[in-house]
């Protein structure tokens, strides 16, 4: 009776023993997730200057003087981001990412009446055509948190800090003649890669496929830290008055997860 007894409160040890280890493999299996995203990023105003006297130096060193207002905004665009994502458990995750977001400006000019110079004139037109195109990428790190992970639909909210890589000076500001001659209006000392923080605020879902595959969108917020004209300079062709604001572009992504599991005496 005694060895039966003790047979059955070992099996029953063995079998509590291994439910809590099941479910623990479970509940903390580690998974690494890796996205390659398409995104959507809106522009906006930067900044803007509302009078902006310029001589058109047509004499020389004098010349006529008009009054110009200015400004200048961020191109709406489309993106692209690569990210991997580790969550040890269910639901917090740490992430970093790459993502290229264009930032290229839109330059907008009218003069004060009355116009005094036709070359004033001339120049004032060209800013709205000439091409500012730029290369931008902000390269952050940061948390997310999951919402019902094994589910078929899986809300998420996430949050990042890291920094922007941008070519193009948002101060700088030349325009043309009609022979297509150069006129610096703004200048900057600064005309090559340049460093500012970067953060990130976004939310979304993603909905499994498959396995091993999760499609996602998410709609976020680009906190950015770009130079601001703060008003107009008193000798043109010299640096501006500016300062360092945070300028928030909203974007749509949408991208798909692939997702490695680490199983007990598995690797990835």
């Amino acid at each position: 009776m005694r060895i039966r007894e003790a047979a059955i409160a070992a099996a029953a040890l063995v079998a509590v023993y291994g439910t809590r280890a099941a479910a623990q493999a479970t509940r903390d299996r580690p998974t690494l997730v890796f996205t390659i995203s398409g995104a959507y990023i809106d522009g906006g105003g930067i900044w803007s200057v509302a009078d902006q006297p310029i001589t058109d130096l047509s004499a020389g060193g004098s010349g006529l003087t008009d009054h110009f207002i200015l400004s200048r905004s961020v191109k709406r665009t489309l993106g692209a981001a690569f990210s991997a994502t580790y969550f040890k458990g269910k639901h917090l995750g740490i992430t970093g990412e790459g993502m290229l977001l264009g930032l290229g400006y839109e330059d907008a000019c009218g003069l004060r009446p009355p116009v005094m110079s036709a070359l004033n004139q001339q120049r004032c037109n060209s800013l709205p055509e000439l091409d500012r195109s730029a290369a931008a990428v902000a390269l952050s790190a940061g948390i997310v948190y999951r919402i019902a992970p094994v589910e078929f639909i899986s809300p998420f909210a996430r949050a990042g800090v890291g920094l922007l890589i941008n070519n193009q000076s948002p101060l700088l500001l030349v325009a043309e003649d009609a022979a297509g001659a150069d006129f610096t209006i703004y200048d900057d000392p600064q005309k090559g890669t340049r460093l500012r923080p970067a953060f990130t605020l976004g939310v979304g879902t993603t909905i499994a496929v498959g396995r091993a595959y999760h499609l996602r969108w998410e709609i976020r917020d680009n906190i950015l830290g770009i130079q601001r004209v703060t008003g107009p300079d008193a000798d043109r062709g010299e640096v501006p008055p500016h300062k360092t604001a945070y300028k928030n572009l909203f974007s749509l992504i949408v991208g798909l997860d692939v997702i490695l599991e680490r199983r007990p005496g598995r690797r990835y």
